[in-house]
């Protein structure tokens, strides 16, 4: 049953696609819970990079995920081919939202198995201290929150 606690913002910026792999799958005969952070965190390195980013160079400070949401839909097997559509918003002074919808094709639908939202917060690694997202990735982050795709 969903119960939509995630309210992921419309539309999404960018979008990627994995294959599942044998090793995400667990003694249930499905994708463990844990690999859908997993795919999540993937999905946001690749968006980063798409802007030129990394979690670890955001400008001129890091990446730290401070917060995660997950809710379950539907059951993913090996060899399911995904597409994860990536949106963000909530941008605050020095954190914003990635939200995940994690899609899989089955008996010609189009199925949800999860939505993840993560709370990124820029972070300075050296100070160990959490930093302003600069004016520069603010507008980047607006402009994907406006859904400008990126894929």
């Amino acid at each position: 049953m969903r119960k939509n606690k995630i309210n992921i913002p419309t539309p999404s910026c960018f979008q990627t696609s994995f294959t599942v792999q044998i090793g995400d799958i667990n003694y249930g005969g499905h994708v463990g819970n844990e690999r859908y952070l997993l795919y999540a965190q993937e999905t946001r390195l690749r968006f980063l990079a798409t802007i030129g980013h990394s979690e670890m160079k955001f400008g001129a400070h890091g990446l730290v995920l401070a917060e995660a949401t997950l809710e379950y839909f539907h059951e993913l097997f090996f060899r399911d081919q995904i597409t994860i559509q990536l949106s963000i918003g909530n941008i605050g002074r020095a954190s914003f939202g990635c939200y995940y919808s994690i899609q899989v094709e089955r008996d010609n639908q189009t199925l949800t198995a999860a939505e993840i939202e993560t709370k990124m917060v820029c972070f300075d690694y050296d100070q160990r201290k959490v930093k302003s997202i600069s004016d520069e990735l603010r507008a980047v982050l607006e402009d994907c929150g406006r859904g400008n795709q990126l894929s």
